[in-house]
């Protein structure tokens, strides 16, 4: 198991991965090296997750499916919105489009509340029918994993697909060898939204003191896409970051930060639309003031005893989206601040021949919501219930680590785990609250009877807590013509409503979650000091009382009747229980690297079925597959690299409510080829180089809905230069 109790803040990860006959798994991890690294001091370090059982372990070693990328991914692909950063893990999508504003995530064909989404261990709560799932800038991050598969049995609600936590950079993160402060800047241009941005970084470490402040502006422009159309999207961002530590002894240490995103953006109020929905209200285009802050409190108390490792975070995130449309004139609002606790300790024993870490923990959050509407004449907005939702949870997990398990060779690593959530949810549109229970098991174990060869399984349920938009939505979702009236004076049809109906008897998603995997780690393979590792996996999941947005679009027989042709409505909309869903799919992740040369790949493959009805669900993505495969120039300081996105052609089928199935959804697959090249020159000491193209032959793709086009050919360039002392 290999665990340390003192985890770095940021891993410099290498990907994992490994490929077996026609499953070819792919890593996404990065060239560790630093910026002043002599070339033939450059080394591969384990890749480590900590997200993955709360304590650091090899992701080799790990009984299931986690990625990790660098701030050396970052600044050599340059990304700009977090689904360029992952863009290449196995299993993961995002839908909504290519605006950074709609991006919503999915792992394993599971999205929306069923991802969770941590900042420094800070819950990222926001959610919202239009407006994406979270807003981050990537020039802010060090290091994310992405934890694919249940993981309730620490985190509670929401972890149903899986788990992305981003760490934000610290001072030790930039600092090199030798130095105790130092200062870096970083520009860079993107042609497909002529988006230019830049960032300023201080950092230190003095002694028991340490801090970094970083700030920065992007601004970009309507996105060219590879239809040769364009999509609206004016997007002017600012962020910061200020991190500061402190270590008041040996065992205690403190540290506080403050993370920023703010962006005025001008486009239509469906952050998720492309080019023209057909609605005049949802084509319209608005000015959106978006901003996420996130207070963070870190203690940690880790004195000379192997029992007493404990940690607390304590933060507070306000996420708020304000759109103004001028031809109204009007103002709508969302404002969801999550504030939140959560406390562990770890303690290393021996229990006879076996290394064990005994982990227990517990948190406490609460999502409060707010929708404000200009025009109404109690200032509240429809669809957007006020209310507030409170969660507690406590759990325990064993990590043990066993020699020659019953005389066997190699070792076994055997971790159980188990969790107890509740959860309340109330709002203003309701006098009775929302409430219930539940307990999450989890029994994962990896074997490596060799040093070159492990296999994994685990078992897992999870749940995730209805929303207090799915508990209490209400107001209007949408207006259409009347199906007889119209009005001679306005020059148009009268138009009726379809509206939200609130369903405060939904129960929560639950899911029992079984996989099975292997990993591959082959050293001197086919030259001395070269590395070729990968795992692969199949997994099979079961979800019960999926929730779901129904939309029941019908007129009322009364809007048919003279002469009033009213009471009239066009039916309405509610969120419901769904019997149940079956998922299963393969996924896997594989690097090679030596001297000059390194490769990169990753393959998932995503089956989902609503059991009651047969029909695709509509988070399912294609078969797909990626490449990276680059050559090292150390006497240049230099690498040279091509990626290479795959994907099958994808057919979605519907009940079309005869209990026949009929296509939804085609679209054909794709295959999008990128360069890109980076450079440290001897000349300019803390100087680097990053440039890039993206979609080199144009290709036109559709990745996640039909009729939604992806962005054209991209030039890509940064430039960053690092000083200190």
């Amino acid at each position: 198991m290999r665990v340390s109790q003192n985890p770095p803040r940021s891993f410099k990860a290498w990907g994992i991965g490994s490929a077996a006959s026609v499953l070819v798994l792919i890593g996404h991890a990065g060239l560790a090296s630093a910026d002043e690294a002599a070339p033939d001091e450059e080394r591969r370090e384990e890749a480590v997750t900590v997200y993955g059982t709360s304590n650091p372990i090899p992701v080799f070693d790990y009984p299931g499916q986690v990625s990790v990328i660098t701030r050396d991914d970052i600044d050599l692909y340059a990304p700009s919105t977090p689904s360029d950063m992952l863009r290449d893990v196995p299993g993961v999508e995002f839908s909504g489009g290519p605006r950074r504003t709609g991006e919503t995530p999915s792992i394993r064909g599971l999205s929306g509340q069923n991802v969770l989404v941590l900042l420094d261990g800070a819950r990222q709560s926001f959610i919202s029918a239009h407006d994406g799932r979270f807003f981050l800038d990537p020039e802010i991050i060090g290091t994310a994993e992405v934890v694919r598969g249940p993981a309730s049995a620490l985190y509670g609600s929401g972890a149903v697909g899986g788990v992305m936590a981003f760490e934000t950079v610290d001072a030790d993160d930039l600092l090199r060898e030798g130095e105790s402060w130092g200062a870096r800047m970083r520009i860079g241009y993107q042609s497909v939204n002529e988006e230019s941005y830049g960032t300023l970084t201080g950092f230190t470490h003095q002694g028991k003191f340490d801090g970094l402040a970083s700030f920065g502006l992007r601004q970009s422009g309507d996105i060219e896409l590879g239809n040769g159309a364009s999509l609206p999207s004016d997007d002017d961002i600012d962020m910061g970051l200020v991190k500061l530590g402190y270590e008041f002894s040996d065992a205690l240490s403190a540290d506080v930060s403050w993370q920023r995103f703010s962006n005025s953006a001008f486009e239509p109020n469906n952050g998720q639309g492309t080019l023209g929905t057909g609605d005049d209200v949802l084509d319209r285009n608005v000015n959106k003031d978006i901003t996420t802050e996130t207070w963070r409190l870190g203690l940690t108390f880790n004195p000379a005893s192997d029992l007493i490792n404990a940690s607390m975070t304590l933060y507070d995130t306000d996420s708020s989206v304000d759109e103004f449309d001028a031809t109204v004139p009007r103002t709508i609002g969302r404002d969801i601040e999550t504030t939140g606790i959560s406390l562990r300790n770890a303690s290393e024993f021996m229990l006879g021949a076996s290394r064990s870490v005994f982990t227990i923990g517990g948190d406490w959050y609460e999502d409060s919501q707010d929708g404000e509407d200009s025009v109404t004449s109690d200032g509240v907005r429809s669809g957007v219930p006020n209310g507030s939702s409170e969660f507690s949870g406590i759990f325990a997990q064993l990590e043990t680590e066993i020699e020659r398990p019953l005389g066997l060779p190699g070792n076994l690593i055997i971790i159980p785990g188990i969790r107890y959530d509740e959860f309340k949810s109330n709002s203003d549109l309701s006098q009775e609250d929302s409430s219930d229970d539940h307990v999450s098991p989890r029994l994962a174990a990896s074997y490596g009877p060799v040093n070159w060869f492990r296999v994994f399984a685990s078992y897992s349920e999870a749940f995730r807590a209805p929303s207090i938009n799915e508990l209490y939505l209400d107001g209007v979702h949408f207006s259409v013509p009347h199906p007889i009236l119209f009005n001679p004076g306005m020059g148009q049809m009268v138009f009726v409503s379809n509206s939200f109906v609130p369903n405060p008897d939904l129960k929560p998603e639950t899911s029992e979650t079984v996989e099975i995997g292997f990993g591959l780690d082959f050293s001197d393979t086919f030259q001395k000091g070269d590395r070729l590792q990968g795992k692969v996996s199949y997994f099979e999941s079961d979800v019960d009382d999926l929730i779901n947005l129904s939309v029941n679009f019908n007129y009322d027989p009364t809007c048919f009747a003279p002469p009033a042709f009213f009471p009239c409505t066009a039916g309405t909309t509610n969120s419901a229980n769904v019997a149940s869903a079956e998922l299963e799919g393969v996924e896997g992740e594989i690097f090679y690297d030596a001297e000059r040369l390194y490769a990169r790949a990753s393959f998932s493959s995503i089956d989902g079925t609503d059991t009651e009805t047969g029909s695709d669900l509509g988070t399912l993505t294609p078969d797909r597959m990626a490449l990276d495969l680059g050559l090292k120039v150390p006497e240049w300081k230099a690498r040279f690299g091509t990626r290479v996105q795959i994907a099958s052609d994808f057919t979605r089928r519907e009940d079309d409510g005869t209990g026949t199935l009929v296509v939804s959804e085609d679209r054909d697959g794709y295959t999008v080829l990128d360069l890109y090249a980076s450079w440290r020159p001897e000349f300019l000491r803390g100087a680097r180089l990053d440039a890039g193209i993206e979609n080199v032959f144009e290709e036109d793709y559709e990745r996640v809905y039909s009729g939604v086009s992806e962005p054209g050919r991209n030039y890509k360039i940064a430039l960053s230069y690092q000083f200190g002392g």
